[in-house]
């Protein structure tokens, strides 16, 4: 199964469920959530209300359409529809239109502004594993980025929008596992503009090479000096207790104490009784 490759089936157990999407028998029309109304249907239900393990069809012969509703219904599954999902998209990806459907879908989804359903669709296209659908996802990694739009605490809320979506993408080029796309994500590594998909490029890289030493030595040329500790990064694999994740952790922060968040620094150490009678707005620095 691909890395993190779409929002609702992730390989560490871990369930991200769009929730806001579903619309199941017991989410009617009027019911649904907006920005002004949220919905006051708990979550069990609507996930009880849902007909489980049945995805829509994907049919060559109406693609588009077709494309539209299962990555709708990709959005709105959960974890145990994840061989639902596996088989559907082996049968696709035979197809040729299924996969420029899936394509469209994803540029017009991206360009729509519509991000939580691009990263769904570009996770489906890299789990085909497709030579054109490998194809399409080094294109949509090497777009440039925005280098206009609104800026929050210094971060342009544009570009890290789309480099999160690379970043989906650029995991699906590794998922192939093909020595001519490896050769991108290797590139893509050291060379992409934005950290967010330098980082998934190498973690993606490596996780699909088995995270062995032989793929760290080739990967490492790649990877700019300063950003080799990403090449260290644990993950939690499936089925990993906390004692063990938190063993390989200790180990990476000792490793690099430089990523450890500093400890918080009192503004004032002397006791309450001590201090005087003032009012004082400044935040504590931390």
């Amino acid at each position: 199964m691909q890395r993190n490759k779409w929002r609702v089936f992730s390989r560490t157990g871990t369930i991200v469920v769009t929730l806001g999407l579903m619309s199941g028998s017991v989410a009617v029309a009027q019911d649904r959530p907006t920005s002004e109304k949220p919905s006051d249907i708990p979550p069990s239900r609507v996930i009880a209300g849902r007909v489980l393990h049945s995805p829509p069809k994907l049919d060559a012969a109406d693609a588009r359409k077709s494309v539209n509703a299962f990555i709708t219904w990709a959005g709105e599954s959960i974890v145990e529809e994840q061989n639902d999902a596996r088989r559907a998209l082996a049968s696709a990806a035979k197809q040729p239109a299924l996969i420029q459907a899936f394509t469209e879908d994803i540029l017009e989804s991206h360009k729509s502004g519509d991000t939580s359903r691009a990263l769904v669709g570009l996770g489906l296209l890299g789990e085909m594993r497709t030579y054109d659908g490998a194809k399409f996802l080094v294109e949509f990694v090497r777009m440039p980025l925005p280098d206009k739009g609104t800026v929050i605490e210094g971060e342009l809320q544009e570009e890290a929008q789309q480099a999160r979506l690379q970043a989906k993408a650029i995991a699906g080029v590794a998922y192939l596992r093909d020595p001519e796309f490896d050769r991108e994500v290797m590139n893509q590594a050291g060379a992409h503009p934005s950290v967010i998909v330098r980082a998934e490029a190498i973690s993606a890289f490596l996780w699909n090479r088995g995270d062995t030493l032989e793929a760290r030595k080739e990967l490492e040329p790649f990877v700019r000096k300063e950003e080799r500790l990403f090449l260290d990064r644990v993950r939690r694999v499936s089925g990993e207790g906390a004692d063990a994740f938190n063993r390989k952790l200790t180990a990476y922060l000792k490793a690099h104490p430089e990523v450890q968040a500093p400890n918080p620094e009192p503004k004032d150490p002397r006791p309450p009784e001590e201090k005087p009678n003032t009012f004082d707005v400044t935040p504590p620095k931390f």
